[in-house]
């Protein structure tokens, strides 16, 4: 399809494409659904057009220099995308295709909610959309770069302003205009304020920086400019033409004059009385700003003072909690040295214990083997007299008998009792190791009492 066709037919850029489009389609199996201006992320001086069809995307390159005005020069599959996700905006939609391979962006003008249909029809991509807020798509927003948005609402708001100029009859221009220059003063006031306290002047901003301030503030004061600019310029310009008119007019009367001249009397002082109030609204503002800050101050020095006197109450704690864990470590020092004190005490009472009672059982051992000695000895005795007697008496022989009285007991009315030993002056109890060893020298006693009386101590077993 040559170029001077569609020159000497004197159609657009945009039907030229077209017409090629479907040209070139006519021999395809594929279905061509719509055709669109598209920017599929190469840079190129020459204007891109899309070809949707039922299968896929054909990109095609317009230059209205060349002998071919339209050149093919990609084609994408549906198949090979498993994913796309799109962002719609007013003048154009934004589409993140993923596939197998590198992921593709692509930008179709205008028709973007029609390409997306066309997916969920022809594809069995999963689709996913952008969900963003209406004003995010406005021209200047979708970025949401600062600056950006600054500029594009002050362009914003000088249109809003002329339109409203034309609208709203001039009996409310001078109030618009005095609301105007007491807000530019208040913007003024809030600008200086903010520079040092972003949070004063931005409540219901999450982010409050001093660029948020500057921004914002800028952008009231531009606006205030503005008003008195636009909604002024009616009364100047309409000076003049009153001026023209009362001076074609020679035959106006003096009382015509007179009231003019009360008129405009009573204008300045109306002009007086609002400067008055002006100038009384901004003191109230000015106090009502150094009230605000002097609150700031107290809520402040009390929130520092809290959290000082909370410090202190820490530390008091902390303090007390370690003086009583030294207290008890000291305690549980003391304890410990105690038991060990009193476990040596016991140890040594159990030692002395051990060692009378060793020497009592010696002393006991010692008085039994005596005994044992004597009674040999008296045994001995009775033997050598016994062959004596026997040769010098051998007429009249009597056998030995046992005389009780060698036992040599004592206090025989309390027998069976309390024993005692003569000799070790020691007594043992019915049940005691020595009570039925002690056979000799035996002194009884009714009780534990009259043995002590008598001298006698207690065996130890």
């Amino acid at each position: 399809m040559s170029k001077t066709r569609y020159k000497n037919q004197k159609e657009s850029n945009e039907a030229i494409a077209k017409a090629y489009i479907e040209n070139d389609y006519t021999n395809s199996q594929n279905k061509l659904l719509l055709v669109s201006k598209a920017n599929y992320g190469k840079k190129s001086s020459n204007v891109c057009y899309s070809a949707v069809d039922d299968k896929g995307m054909n990109f095609y390159e317009f230059n209205n220099n060349a002998e071919q005005n339209l050149m093919l020069i990609e084609r994408y599959e549906w198949a090979d995308f498993s994913s796309v996700t799109i962002d719609h905006s007013i003048a154009k939609s934004v589409f993140t295709f993923v596939g197998h391979g590198e992921n593709r962006d692509i930008t179709i003008e205008v028709k973007g909610k029609e390409v997306e249909q066309v997916i969920r029809n022809h594809s069995s991509m999963e689709v996913n959309v952008v969900k963003r807020p209406v004003w995010t798509k406005v021209l200047g927003y979708r970025s949401q770069t600062t600056w950006k948005m600054f500029m594009a609402s002050t362009v914003y708001t000088l249109i809003l302003l002329f339109i409203l100029n034309a609208l709203l009859p001039a009996s409310t221009h001078n109030f618009i205009t005095g609301l105007s220059l007491f807000l530019f003063l208040l913007s003024i006031i809030g600008f200086l304020v903010g520079l040092i306290k972003p949070k004063w002047v931005l409540p219901k901003f999450k982010v409050k920086t001093r660029k948020r301030v500057l921004f914002s503030y800028l952008y009231l004061i531009l606006s205030c400019l503005f008003i008195v600019g636009i909604f002024s310029d009616e009364e100047s310009t309409s000076t003049p033409a009153s001026t023209q008119v009362s001076s074609s007019q020679n035959s106006v009367t003096v009382a015509s004059k007179k009231d003019v001249a009360d008129s405009s009397k009573q204008k300045v002082e109306k002009n007086d009385s609002d400067k008055a109030v002006k100038e009384e609204k901004r003191q109230k503002a000015e106090e009502q700003a150094a009230k605000e800050e002097a609150k700031q101050k107290a809520e402040e020095q009390a929130a520092k003072e809290k959290a000082e006197q909370k410090a202190q109450e820490q530390a008091a704690k902390e303090e007390a909690k370690q003086k009583a864990e030294e207290q008890a470590a000291k305690e549980k020092v003391e304890q410990k040295a105690q038991e060990q004190v009193a476990k040596e005490e016991a140890e040594r009472k159990a030692q002395e214990q051990a060692a009378k009672e060793e020497a009592e059982r010696k002393a006991e051992e010692q008085a039994a083997k005596q005994e044992a000695e004597r009674k040999a000895q008296q045994q001995a005795a009775s033997h050598q007299s016994t062959p004596s007697s026997s040769t010098s008496n051998s007429g009249n022989y009597k056998p030995f008998e046992n005389d009780p009285s060698d036992d040599q007991q004592s206090n025989m009315s309390c027998s069976g009792q309390i024993k005692g030993n003569k000799n070790s002056k020691i007594y043992h109890v019915p049940g005691g190791a020595y009570y039925d060893r002690t056979q000799d020298n035996i002194v009884w006693f009714c009780s534990e009492a009259d043995a002590q009386a008598a001298g006698y101590r207690k065996s130890q077993r």
